[in-house]
């Protein structure tokens, strides 16, 4: 790299190169990844979504598992192929910031279009709300939410690509990753004590709350709910209080109050969580300079 190339043209430059990088090694996989997950996912929960609570809120779960899966497969190896190039062009001029920054431009570039993709594919098979919260359209506001899941992700996978000195560890990493996503998301089993302020560290935490704020799931049925009163109305006089009940007590009944006030359908909740997953892929990029900033000291 020639010391005279500023900052932003080494950006421009390496931004081009990862372009070409992408397209000669067939870059196009990792878009048909997101792809082939949306389907899946689609042909799995297809009519239930925004339909049964309990259901929508599992599928947000595994919506939101699914693009951290995509977005740290975007990027896990980026950094780690290429140490000894990054090494050897740093002893010449090359600015970290600028190279880590291109990579953030092109991969913010990828999980757009990812993004996109996988909206148009749950719309292609479930029919999804026209409301958004912020902006009034659920489409903006849902790509908006994949978007940042999927970046915030991506980032963390550059980040440990920064780290690992290979492939190999990188993709070994990679499974750990997840399962910390899983087990701290607060969405498999109630959380409290540390782990819960773990849980405020993961990406999968805040990406399930935002996507079910979005769908409205405090408005949802509870078919399990309605499966109980059904049941209580076998008992001699119960079918006429159950039919009594108003409806605004039998929806606040369907779900515990904490989870109410977690999915208020309020745009202060949703631009906050956005926040939330910028700050995490900001702090993953700045992670990633700081790091490769010693790769002069790598003694491999």
């Amino acid at each position: 790299m020639n010391e005279r190339v500023g900052r932003w043209g080494q950006v421009r430059i390496y931004t081009g190169k990862f372009y070409r990088i992408f397209l000669h090694e067939k870059g196009w996989k990792f878009i048909a990844f997101a792809v082939i997950i949306a389907v899946l996912l689609s042909v799995v929960m297809g009519d239930k979504m925004f339909v049964e609570k309990e259901f929508t809120r599992t599928g947000m779960f595994a919506i939101v598992t699914a693009m951290i899966w995509v977005g740290v497969f975007n990027s896990i190896q980026n950094i780690c192929r290429e140490r000894e190039i990054i090494k050897r062009e740093h002893r010449t001029g090359l600015h970290i910031s600028a190279y880590v920054a291109a990579h953030m431009i092109f991969q913010a570039a990828l999980c757009a279009v990812q993004a996109v993709l996988m909206l148009v594919i749950f719309g292609f098979f479930m029919e999804l709300p026209s409301e958004g919260v912020v902006t009034g359209s659920y489409y903006i506001d849902a790509f908006i939410c994949f978007f940042l899941v999927l970046y915030a992700s991506d980032m963390m996978g550059l980040a440990v690509s920064s780290v690992v000195k290979s492939t190999t560890t990188a993709m070994t990493v990679m499974p750990f990753l997840l399962i910390i996503q899983l087990i701290f998301s607060g969405s498999i089993f109630p959380l409290t004590g540390p782990a819960q302020k773990v849980s405020a560290l993961t990406i999968s935490k805040w990406g399930q709350r935002v996507l079910c704020i979005e769908a409205n799931l405090n408005e949802i049925p509870s078919v399990a709910l309605e499966q109980e009163l059904e049941e209580l109305k076998q008992f001699e006089g119960m079918d006429l209080l159950v039919d009594l009940l108003p409806d605004d007590l039998i929806r606040d009944m369907s779900s515990d109050m904490t989870y109410r006030k977690i999915y208020n359908y309020e745009p202060d909740l949703v631009t906050r969580r956005w926040l939330y997953l910028i700050g995490f892929a900001v702090a993953f990029g700045a992670f990633s300079i700081l790091s490769l900033e010693f790769v002069d000291k790598d003694r491999r």
